[in-house]
């Protein structure tokens, strides 16, 4: 009977980390799409997070729930009301984490990102040291973000360091690949059922829909935007997938989408060329069907797409109409006035510009410009040396995976220029992380034969 529980247990596990399992997750998020059940459907996917947490010995297969759940709650908007009453129910997914790190416990680990990314935490921890008021620091939206942004990342950082394997029998670089090929699938499958929705409206208007959530949507869409054109590398045909993604991110009426999403596009077509010589026959004839059908339907794309580039050049040349273009004056004042530690995450003084949601910071929506301002020079220093740490990690192996997940982290860095982006630490910082993790932990280092023809032997060893 024991071993008959532990054969179980084994399928369940197997199922968990499955192209198969991934479908099965994919159907219920989507289910909770068709029959508008988000809110619900958010306490469904915390119990499967915090279930898969408990049973599964690899903590791998609790990312995809996890990941699927941000992006459905995505469409809630301001919800802050409608959670808060429920907020002990945050005790269950830390008790079920708790519970897996001892059960499945580990000897602790760091990589070589660790250190960039604790500069970063003492940065963001002492951000606004002698200008930010108490009451600001200390307030629940501003602590939980130094603490998820700072030392909370740090600590995410170890543990999925440590906890992160292959799946057995299964390549980390497939899986991997896999889980966010589902995931883009999925947030391109959110914004088409959207569109079906309103259908009608589109038909009558011929704009493309204006939606709160458009910008949250096509930060993951790019982060996903690259891993159906790395899996097309041995079934071509994905990169329909690919396609659909890009599709999905201009009908979102994104202004940051419809700008960095075709830079980041471009890059992926590039980089497709670049790693599968021996296809590009292939690919260029995908390509050219996918552009004479864009040509076909070029008219009506322009008149859907064009009040978005009417926003956009907005954003790009405005100078009293746009509210981002005033918050990035008011960043370089914040700047001049405290240029050591910066104004700290937590400062509200931006308000009548941009007034924030609850439990959501005063953002400046560009990263670069939210350092400089929140964190000052010694925040300017800190991102910079765990930026450096990122690239030399990205690319410190010349393979085809580790060009995707290059192009997916050049993509959220290339949003956050005009959103929170990588200051949102769930789910976008925590995904560069994982980023970060899986480069590290699937590197060939330069010493290795094999490392020479690294392109060559990953597509051979792709399972």
């Amino acid at each position: 009977m024991e071993r008959g529980k532990q054969n179980r247990m084994s399928m369940l596990r197997t199922f968990l980390l499955s192209p198969f399992g991934f479908f099965v997750q994919f159907v219920a998020a989507a289910l909770i799409l068709v029959f508008h059940l988000e809110y619900q459907g958010a306490f469904v996917f915390l119990g499967i997070f915090c279930a898969v947490l408990c049973v599964s010995d690899n903590i791998c297969a609790s990312t995809l729930p996890f990941l699927l759940a941000c992006v459905f709650l995505a469409k809630c908007g301001n919800s802050y009301d409608v959670f808060m009453p429920y907020w002990w129910v945050i005790i269950f997914p830390f008790g079920a984490l708790l519970y897996h790190l001892v059960k499945f416990r580990k000897p602790i680990q760091r990589g070589k990102a660790f250190w960039g990314i604790f500069a970063a935490s003492v940065a963001v921890t002492i951000g606004g040291l002698g200008t930010i008021t108490a009451k600001e620091y200390f307030a629940g939206g501003a602590l939980f973000h130094v603490a998820a942004l700072g030392f909370g990342m740090l600590l995410a950082y170890v543990i999925l360091y440590t906890y992160i394997e292959a799946p057995k029998g299964q390549n980390m670089i497939t899986f991997f690949s896999n889980m966010m090929f589902t995931l883009g699938l999925f947030a391109a499958f959110m914004v088409a059922h959207h569109y079906l929705v309103f259908l009608p409206a589109v038909l009558e208007k011929r704009e493309i829909l204006a939606f709160q959530w458009r910008n949250n949507v096509s930060s993951i869409l790019m982060l996903c935007l690259p891993f159906p054109f790395f899996l097309a590398l041995k079934n071509p045909w994905k990169l329909l997938a690919g396609l659909a993604i890009f599709a999905a991110m201009l009908l979102t009426g994104s202004r940051g989408a419809l700008l960095f999403g075709t830079i980041e596009f471009v890059m992926c077509i590039i980089y497709l060329l670049w790693a599968d010589k021996k296809r590009r026959i292939a690919y260029a004839i995908i390509v050219v069907i996918a552009i004479g059908v864009l040509a076909l339907l070029f008219r009506d794309l322009i008149l859907l797409i064009k009040p978005t580039i009417i926003r956009l050049i907005t954003l790009l040349f405005s100078t009293e109409t746009e509210a981002r273009v005033a918050l990035y004056a008011r960043a370089i004042e914040d700047f001049k006035n405290h240029p050591i530690f910066g104004v700290g995450l937590g400062y509200m003084g931006n308000r009548d510009v941009h007034p924030s949601k609850d439990f959501a910071l005063c953002w400046y929506h560009n990263a670069p410009l939210q350092v400089l301002a929140s964190l000052g020079l010694v925040g300017v220093a800190a991102y910079l040396l765990q930026m450096i740490a990122r690239v030399r990690i990205f690319l410190k192996t010349r393979s085809a995976f580790h060009g995707a997940l290059f192009i997916a982290f050049l993509g959220i860095e290339m949003m956050s220029l005009v959103n929170p982006g990588v200051f949102a630490p769930l789910p976008y910082l925590l995904l560069v992380t994982i980023f970060l993790v899986i480069a590290e932990k699937t590197q060939v280092e330069k010493s290795a034969p094999q490392a020479a023809v690294p392109l060559a032997k990953e597509l051979e060893n792709q399972t």
